[in-house]
């Protein structure tokens, strides 16, 4: 799972991750760790967000001139 600008050192990317020894946490940008034990879970996990993207710019259309 990733955390889009949640790391405490750059507010880069975390990308949570497991291995033999348990879980952790590591940022793409500046290679920050942090082992997350099982009790205590990101702040963000389970929860769901809904982001907005702008809305496309209406383009003109140019008016077409009908021949009589």
């Amino acid at each position: 799972m990733m955390y889009l600008r949640e790391c405490p050192k750059c507010n880069g990317d975390l990308n949570a991750e497991e291995d033999i020894h348990g879980k952790y946490v590591s940022c793409m940008q500046c290679g920050y760790l942090k082992d997350v034990s099982s009790e205590d879970s990101h702040t963000l996990a389970g929860k769901t967000f809904v982001i907005d993207a702008p809305k496309a710019a209406k383009k003109r259309q140019k008016k077409v001139r009908q021949a009589a």
